[in-house]
């Protein structure tokens, strides 16, 4: 007899072995189907438009730097001069608010069955610029004081005040449908795509200061503003300072300039933007309900309803940094430094390249200072993934982990109907009703990628229940038994689902319901004396 018990019970475990390594196989195809719908969505963006990175408009003012010559003490030997080099010097707003208004939808672009969630709407940058500061340091870079004898050349730098651009970088232009609407002091100004990019490597669009805005920028408000040389002609021609001084008269120290931006945007699965200046804020609305928040920094204040979520960042740290990794990147020398910003449906892809930068001034390891030449920087930056609430191949991943318990307790309902009512049942027939435990996730993977994931698992589990319990009717030779078994397994399906709807709770929920399954085993059996078991 107990010969007898053995072997099914190692049929049992055999058949339980055989369905795994099938389980195994349908988590293969799986992770196949959802290697395709990224691949099909990587190619939507190929052909339409990027996930999207803006950076905090700013100002750049190109300039040439001519260093200084060394003399030469050995007869016949020149003078050792270096050649000029280019740099950008950057202007940086001190106050920003930036807002962003975005619709959201997964209808746009799709191929087949497979869609990509895109977002269209509008940025709007609101910047103040308080210029006396910068200007003066950029003036004390303009003459070089130098008491080595030595010296028979004085470095001087050259600003290129007809060459000075507001830039508004994007990273995938194809998602500005037109170009900005941009208001100078209340003064319209149109935008432009760069002819020939002051900053390489970095995709932007670009407007032309105002004459009257550039003469306040150039405005001598000391001796050291009047020893600068500038360069204010529209032909480019660069002018001495008596030249300066001749054209400009009062002066128009600190004042303001303010700029208002409106950005149209398009972009695909997430949206970032970099805080520049001094005070940065970002407010978001949007009709996506299901937001996840990304970057270096989650939203200070978040409110999501079923109408959409609102939310707004502000870092000041952050900000600060951005403007030291920027400024420092722009102004090495002969762009030998580049702004990344391309931002990848990978979320983890906002983070730092540990090559690009050193630490320094005793910053954290994330706070990296320009090293050397050919240089790269990742800028910090935060946002949304307009993640799908319903990944159905997450859900039939979770679904599967719970797959041969299922099956563990429907052999073992089996086995304890043989058990306790002396029931035959042949393995043939525990192969088959294993089968068909196996056909529920065969069919609930193809149907959840055409409806909604608790559809198309209401229909495979009711095929497969309505299947076992029509055959159980004729493997118990009894319809109360066959509706027992049909009753318990339905019971466990539903159970099953339960625990994948509680995301926060599964785990405990799966446990709970693994010791009740247990439970009711030993209470059922608690009479049974296996050694008369036949």
């Amino acid at each position: 007899m107990q010969k007898t018990l053995l072997t099914k019970l190692s049929i049992i475990v055999g058949l339980c072995i055989v369905f795994s390594i099938g389980l195994s196989m349908i988590s293969d195809i799986i992770y196949e189907r959802q290697y395709y719908t990224e691949s099909v969505i990587k190619e939507i963006t190929e052909q339409h438009v990027n996930p999207q990175e803006v950076i905090n408009p700013f100002i750049a003012i190109p300039t040439t730097v001519t260093p200084a010559c060394q003399s030469s003490d050995t007869p016949n030997v020149k003078n050792k001069c270096e050649p000029s080099y280019s740099k950008i010097e950057t202007i940086f707003a001190f106050q920003t608010q930036a807002a962003q208004n975005l619709k959201v939808n997964t209808d746009t672009y799709k191929r087949g069955i497979y869609s990509a969630t895109s977002y269209d709407g509008q940025l709007t940058f609101n910047q103040s610029y308080t210029l006396g500061k910068t200007l003066k340091n950029l003036d004390q870079a303009g003459t070089t004081i130098d008491d080595d004898a030595d010296k028979t050349q004085l470095a001087k730098t050259i600003t290129h005040w007809n060459k000075v651009k507001l830039i508004i970088p994007v990273s995938d232009l194809r998602g500005v449908a037109t170009l900005p609407t941009v208001t100078i002091n209340q003064k319209t100004i149109a935008a432009n795509y760069p002819q020939i990019p002051i900053i390489e490597n970095l995709t932007y669009v670009e407007v032309d200061i105002p004459k009257d805005v550039l003469d306040q920028l150039i405005n001598p408000t000391s001796q050291q503003n009047k020893d600068s040389l500038v360069a204010t002609s529209s032909a480019g021609i660069n002018l001495d300072k008596s030249e300066v001084n001749s054209q400009l008269s009062n002066p128009r120290d600190n004042q303001a300039l303010n700029i208002m931006i409106d950005l149209p945007l398009a972009g695909i699965s997430n949206v970032t933007t970099v805080p520049t200046g001094q005070n940065f804020t970002l407010s978001m609305h949007s009709d996506w309900q299901t937001p996840n928040f990304i970057g270096k920094s989650l939203p200070n204040i978040k409110s999501i309803t079923a109408a959409g979520f609102d939310a707004s960042w502000q870092n000041q740290y952050l900000t600060i940094a951005n403007n030291q990794y920027l400024s420092q990147c722009l102004s090495a020398p002969n762009h030998q430094c580049t702004v990344i910003s391309e931002p990848t449906l990978n979320t983890d892809s906002h983070s730092y390249n540990p090559d690009s930068f050193e630490a320094s001034r005793g910053l954290t390891a994330d706070s990296m200072a320009v090293a050397g030449s050919n240089q790269s920087i990742l800028l910090n930056s935060f946002g949304v993934s307009f993640a799908s609430p319903n990944d159905v191949y997450l859900q039939t991943e979770r679904a599967m982990k719970y797959a041969l318990l299922l099956i563990l307790v429907s052999f073992g309902t089996f086995f304890l109907f043989e058990v306790l009512k002396s029931s035959h049942i042949h393995p043939i027939q525990y192969l088959l009703v294993g089968c068909a435990l196996f056909v529920f996730y065969v069919l609930l993977l193809p149907l959840a990628e055409q409806i909604a994931f608790w559809q198309a698992y209401t229909v495979a589990a009711s095929a497969c229940v309505g299947l076992i319990g029509w055959y159980s009717y004729y493997v118990f030779g009894g319809f109360k038994r066959a509706v027992i078994f049909t009753a318990t397994l339905a019971g466990l399906y539903a159970a099953f689902f339960g625990i994948l709807s509680t995301e926060d709770l599964n785990l405990l929920l799966g446990a709970i319901f693994c010791f009740v399954i247990l439970a009711c085993v030993m209470v059922m059996t608690r009479k049974l004396d296996w050694y008369k078991v036949t």
